[in-house]
Order: C-alpha cells, then structure tokens, then sequence
C-alpha cells in the first residue's frame, strides 16, 4: 500500500502573509506618505521594513515547501504572483507619490504590469497542459532588480530625505529602476519563446 504524502500548510501560509503586506503599505501611504508635506523619516523606514520583511518571506516559503516536502502547484502558481502583487502595488504608490514619481516613471510601471500580467497567464496555462515554467536566471534576476531598486529609493528617502532628489544617487536609483523594467521585458520575451518551444 503506498504511503500517503503529507503536505504542510507552512509553505503557502508564509506566502500568504507575502501578501498581506499590500494592505498595510496601502493603509500607511494613504494616511501618512500622500501629503503636501514631506512624510518624516519614520513614514519610510516603516514602508522600507514591512515591504524588506515581506519580501524576505519569498525566500523562507521556497525554503519550507522543499525542506518539508510540500511544493504543490498551488504554490508554484501563488509564490510569483504574490511577489508581483506586492512589488507592483509599491511600484505604484512610488510612481504616484509626488517625491518619489521622477524617478518611477509611470510608463515603466505600465510596462512592467503588462509583462507580469502576460506571463502569469501563460504560466497558467502552462500548468493547465503540465509544462515545466520554472522560474529562470533571468525571472530571478528581473524579481531581485525590481526589489533592489524599491530598497535603493526607501532607503534613500529615509536616509536623506528631500534632498535625495537633487544628489547623484537619485540618478542611480531612476536608473536601477530602469535596469528592472528592461530586465521583466527581457525575462518576459524569455518565457515566451521557452514556452512556445515546449509546445512544439
């Protein structure tokens, strides 16, 4: 008789936590970040900390699900979609934020927004036909530049406050930004052309 296979809830429940994040950055930049006044320093180190802590749980539920023999395709179709969901919602508090939009660019929060939309169907689909849309290096590399360049400019801000944006390293962080939405177009073309070749 084969033995059952016991899956832990651990996994998606940490996912799940991911994603209760966006309530709580929603709620602060509403209440606090959308005034005429610049937010004090508490305002960003607080947004910094609740998006670094949810993003670090992306890390630790990858780590369970193998650690206790519980990846399930709930997981694999959850896990990315709530990274994009917590990364996108604070791309667009940034980019509407009138102390962080110069160096969000809207069309750049467009862009990347489509590509995760696109993707998240196709790897939908993919699953639906049992084929194999791993993330990539190149996923990977696109999800680490976005929240690196979201950590850059928090972190900015809360460090030097308004001044930031006349100071070079507002420049570097306009063009992390960049980086990120050249990488998600580029990863996105990847997966295209990855899952088109594994239907041929």
């Amino acid at each position: 008789m084969d033995e059952v296979r016991t899956v832990s809830p651990w996994p998606n429940i940490v996912s799940m936590s991911r994603l209760g994040a966006v309530p709580f950055l929603i709620i602060i930049f509403v209440c606090w970040g959308n005034n005429d006044s610049f937010p004090e320093t508490w305002f960003w180190w607080t947004f910094l900390g609740i998006f670094g802590v949810g993003m670090a749980t992306d890390a630790l539920d990858g780590y369970l699900a193998r650690k206790l023999d519980s990846v399930t395709i709930f997981g694999r179709m959850m896990d990315p979609l709530i990274d994009k969901v917590l990364i996108q919602s604070t791309l667009i508090l940034l980019a509407v934020s009138s102390w962080t939009s110069s160096l969000v660019p809207f069309w750049a929060v467009i862009l990347i927004i489509c590509r995760e939309t696109l993707i998240t169907g196709l790897r939908g689909y993919a699953e639906v036909q049992q084929i194999d849309f791993s993330a990539s290096k190149l996923g990977k590399g696109k999800t680490m530049s976005q929240t690196i360049a979201i950590i850059m400019i928090l972190g900015g801000m809360a460090v030097h406050g308004p001044s930031m944006i006349d100071m070079l390293y507002s420049e570097i962080c306009y063009w992390a930004i960049i980086l990120a939405t050249t990488l998600t177009i580029i990863s996105g073309l990847d997966y295209a052309i990855k899952l088109r070749s594994s239907m041929n």
